[in-house]
């Protein structure tokens, strides 16, 4: 079973860096599953929820897993 809630992607991978320096408690970085994105390759994959007090210009988008899927929540 997958241990994460959320999944963020980003434009560049600075912005992922940057993100979890920031939150790397809550998150792991892993490769971009390629159906959300082909943008930096790199997502943090966040137990819990994402707080939008951590939203910057950096992030792409924040998906939840749906079924088979993903939404996207932001």
């Amino acid at each position: 079973m997958e241990d994460f809630d959320q999944v963020v992607t980003f434009h560049t991978h600075y912005g992922a860096l940057r993100f979890r320096k920031r939150h790397g408690s809550i998150c792991t970085l892993k490769p971009v599953p390629r159906s959300l994105s082909s943008s930096c390759g790199t997502a943090a994959f966040i137990r819990g929820a994402v707080d939008m007090s951590m939203v910057d210009e950096y992030v792409e988008g924040i998906y939840e897993k749906e079924g088979d899927g993903w939404r996207r929540v932001m």
